[in-house]
């Protein structure tokens, strides 16, 4: 069978299973148009695995530019104002693609309920993460952080993908994920944002708004926006390991919780070791 078949048939699989990235961290399965083989395409660039040099390489990409942008600003002037304008070049940039590419998807072909809606988790933080590199406002610093550092994370470790870089998908996922965690990272190193319970307060409520408003949508239309509903993905992720709905629901909160919480220790530490040589 071509490789397009064979992956056309994967894909059709994936949408009757509601797949997505575990706790909602992808941009769901956007499934491309497969490239036919006399389109000069080889099935290295039309396909991605897991674990692959490929995998490896997307990781390594977003760890150079963000530890680029990093080093940058802390060599600058410091600026009394939150964003600089390349970092606001960027963020709009982004925020550019990412109603381009929902708008296309909609309408292109491309569309499906069940994948294509910008419901899932990394959607909003992504679009969050964009928005704090354009405006520095301190929620969206909170919710970046808080969720999408420590909820969207592990999108790059398992990465609900089959496109390659021949496909659109494949760059809209890394570049959402590499928008999340390395503005989360850069906000910390860079611009000097220490989290406090404040901070965790309003990503908890945030996260909670969003399993309110998602939970009905995918128990209604069988969707799995979030890892939410009752379907699994068909792409190996943690979401294997937490059992049958919807104990896998009640373990996703509160592991979820729990990963923000640990995110929010360090700087509990700091500020009580800073207290202590204070006095």
């Amino acid at each position: 069978m071509p490789l397009h078949a064979r992956l056309g048939q994967r894909a059709g699989v994936h949408r009757r299973n509601g797949g997505h990235d575990t706790f909602g961290s992808a941009e769901g399965r956007v499934h491309a148009i497969i490239l036919a083989p006399d389109c000069g395409y080889t099935p290295q660039v039309q396909t991605f695995a897991a674990f692959s040099l490929l995998h490896a390489a997307a990781l390594a990409a977003i760890a150079v530019f963000t530890f680029t942008a990093i080093v940058i600003r802390r060599r600058r002037s410091p600026s009394p104002l939150p964003a600089g304008p390349i970092e606001r070049t960027i963020g709009v940039a982004y925020l550019a693609l990412w109603i381009g590419a929902f708008a296309w998807l909609r309408v292109g072909p491309l569309y499906d309920p069940a994948t294509t809606y910008p419901l899932q988790l990394c959607h909003w933080c992504g679009a969050a993460a964009a928005l704090v590199l354009v405006t520095g406002h301190p929620l969206l610093r909170a919710f970046v952080y808080f969720c999408g550092l420590g909820l969207c994370t592990q999108a790059l470790i398992t990465p609900s993908l089959v496109e390659g870089p021949a496909q659109f998908p494949f760059w809209f996922f890394w570049s959402t994920h590499g928008m999340i965690v390395g503005v989360a990272i850069y906000d910390i190193a860079a611009r000097g944002f220490r989290p406090a319970w404040r901070d965790f307060g309003f990503a908890c409520m945030a996260a909670a708004f969003y399993v309110l408003l998602v939970l009905p949508i995918d128990l209604v239309t069988g969707w799995n926006y979030g890892f939410l509903g009752p379907s699994r993905p068909d792409v190996p992720s943690i979401v294997d390991l937490l059992g049958p709905w919807p104990r896998r629901l009640i373990a996703i909160v509160a592991i979820s919780g729990g990963v923000m919480f640990a995110l929010l220790v360090p700087w509990l530490l700091v500020r009580r070791g800073t207290s202590v040589l204070s006095q």
